[in-house]
């Protein structure tokens, strides 16, 4: 496989996982604040602040690794990142006015706690969970127009239809609801089996019937967007085609859908076994599906990216020689990119990156010490 392929694969795949985390965060952390306020309940407020601070914590971390890909995805191919700069400017200035707002926020929520009233603070809460939404459908629009671009002159590279750019593509409504309920999810099922695991398990128990229905959305809007697929013949053969369902594959990803799959299942046994049997009896098989939610999370994209390889744009029925432009192949990549002694820095570096974030989340997260909300 090509080093670029292999390079934007590791860090894109720990980007989204931690991205995953953020979005769901950003969502349950707000409600919880609010219920707490409500209830006047102490636990509650505990509970959603040290998901604030895990979110604060780490978000260098999925910033470092989102800032990596995008700086790989320039170095190894940038004839394509010239086009998608015009074909996609709308969708990332949507992306990037979010995450400013979303930083300001998550920077609000945190510090602001029991130093703003409220009002202020919840409202700062309805902010971060807000701009977290914006941010899914900015970048979520994007991958809908690389699966099967709409609003634009692919030949020309440049936007004919901004709001139908943006808004317009029909793959994007099941994306966007399943990339958010899956984030969502990930998140409800990973937080009970970390409580499991320590045996907190009154606030294990609090997240399993939302994490059922999260997983029940999933599946819906799973089977919704596999529908939609079929505008792209493409993608559709290379996820659907080796269990019977489209054309030939061009790249069989069935198993990796099968697999992803299996780890929807875990989970959703893992659910069901723990509102029937309760927490103590099911800590083994919540923590095993708490493992499956974070890696389902990366199977998912990568299902999703390489169902249209070796494209940025998998080809359609007006182009059946699957030769869209040349600089969308994944095969063209900058010769420099396989020098040996850059590869050896690459590998170098970022192992280094990786040992720096395992350190700096055992000693603000798992570490013991004496954090309050103060």
């Amino acid at each position: 496989m090509e080093p670029g392929v292999v390079w934007l694969s590791i860090s894109f795949g720990l980007h989204i996982v931690l991205v995953n985390l953020g979005v769901g965060i950003s969502i349950v952390a707000p409600i919880l604040r609010v219920l707490a306020y409500k209830r006047d309940s102490e636990n509650l407020e505990r509970e959603a602040y040290r998901l604030t601070r895990f979110y604060a914590a780490t978000y260098a971390i999925g910033g470092v690794f989102g800032t990596a890909f995008t700086v790989y995805l320039f170095s190894y191919y940038p004839s394509f990142t010239a086009l998608l700069g015009r074909i996609a400017l709308y969708n990332y200035a949507l992306a990037i006015m979010a995450l400013v707002a979303h930083f300001l926020s998550l920077t609000l929520f945190y510090y602001g706690w029991k130093r703003l009233s409220q009002g202020i603070h919840m409202l700062a809460g309805v902010s971060l969970a807000g701009s977290a939404l914006l941010i899914v459908l900015g970048f979520r629009s994007v991958f809908a127009q690389l699966s099967s671009p709409v609003g634009v002159d692919l030949d020309a590279g440049v936007v004919v239809n901004p709001l139908e750019a943006v808004l317009g593509n029909p793959l994007l409504p099941p994306l966007y609801i399943k990339s958010v309920a899956a984030g969502v999810t990930a998140t409800l099922v990973a937080i009970a089996g970390w409580h499991a695991f320590r045996g907190e398990e009154e606030l294990a128990a609090m997240y399993i019937r939302p994490a059922l229905v999260g997983l029940f959305i999933v599946f819906l809007t799973g089977l919704w967007y596999g529908y939609e697929l079929r505008i792209a013949e493409y993608k559709f053969n290379n996820i659907f085609g080796g269990l019977g369902i489209g054309g030939e594959p061009s790249l069989d990803l069935s198993w990796l859908l099968l697999a992803k799959i299996g780890l929807w299942l875990v989970q959703l046994a893992a659910m069901v076994t723990a509102l029937v049997r309760g927490i103590e009896a099911s800590r083994s098989l919540l923590v095993a599906a708490a493992i499956s939610a974070l890696l389902a999370v990366p199977a998912g994209e990568y299902l999703n990216a390489y169902s249209q390889y070796p494209y940025f744009i998998p080809p359609d029925e007006a182009n059946s020689e699957g030769n869209l432009l040349p600089v969308l192949s994944l095969l063209s990549e900058n010769a420099n990119t396989r020098s040996t002694i850059l590869q050896a820095i690459t590998i170098t570096f970022t192992t280094i990156l990786l040992l720096a974030a395992a350190v700096y989340i055992y000693i603000t997260m798992i570490k013991k010490n004496n954090a309050n909300m103060e």
